[in-house]
């Protein structure tokens, strides 16, 4: 996919060409330098998610395609303790689906490997998951992409880190729950994504990149304002 990309863009000399991945922007620009790409991470939905009234009567929400060995550790987790977790194989939409992720403490969020199968090179990339759970005023819980995408947005406070195959999930949330300053951390890094990561916002990004010839305005975390390879993944 990345080498079909690739000579897409040159070919059609397409200037930019955003990529969501921040891992396969700077390979693309590595082989193909004749092309402009731009790395343009994913977003959330805030005209879904967003916090309610009502307070949060389920402990943990998962939505979409799970990750099973995760999945089983919060079963169990939650059943040791009473607690309830939602969880559903059906799809949800629109208002229903923010609604759930709202009614929950904890939003399960994990990355989904990508492999490009010409050159069988592994992404492991920031889904809109990350965005949508702290718009909706959810702590998430899961583990970090590997590209540092979220490292780079969004800041670290706002979720409890477990392994994917649930090993420390236990000790980790119960630890993570003795925190009084948790709710104030989801609360700001949602206040960050409802200004600077919905996608109302990354269509006023879009505009003003071809307005004005870049760099993409992403409002980097401080400690990636510094780095050479975002720097260079934001410019055409």
């Amino acid at each position: 996919m990345v080498t079909k990309i690739g000579v897409a863009a040159t070919i059609e000399r397409l200037n930019p060409c955003f990529i969501a991945y921040l891992e396969a922007t700077t390979e693309l620009k590595r082989r193909f330098p004749l092309a402009k790409f731009v790395w343009l991470p994913h977003a959330g939905n805030t005209d879904i998610f967003y916090p309610r009234k009502g307070g949060k009567p389920n402990f943990a929400f998962y939505m979409g395609r799970r990750h099973e060995p995760l999945h089983q550790a919060l079963v169990k987790y939650c059943e040791a303790r009473g607690l309830k977790y939602f969880y559903s194989d059906k799809f949800l939409f629109g208002e229903e689906l923010g609604r759930a992720a709202s009614s929950a403490e904890y939003f399960v969020a994990s990355p989904r490997e990508v492999i490009d199968p010409k050159t069988n090179s592994a992404y492991s990339p920031l889904s809109p998951r990350y965005f949508e759970g702290l718009a909706a005023g959810t702590r998430l819980i899961g583990t970090l992409p590997a590209s540092g995408e979220y490292n780079a947005l969004l800041p670290t406070d706002a979720m409890c880190e477990v392994s994917l195959d649930g090993s420390d999930l236990a000790e980790r949330l119960d630890r993570d729950r003795q925190n009084p300053d948790n709710q104030c951390a989801v609360d700001a890094a949602g206040a960050l994504v409802r200004e600077h990561h919905s996608w109302r916002r990354r269509g006023q990004q879009i505009y003003n990149f071809l307005e004005h010839g870049g760099p993409l305005d992403l409002n980097l975390m401080p400690q990636a304002r510094n780095r050479a390879d975002i720097a260079a993944a934001l410019t055409a």
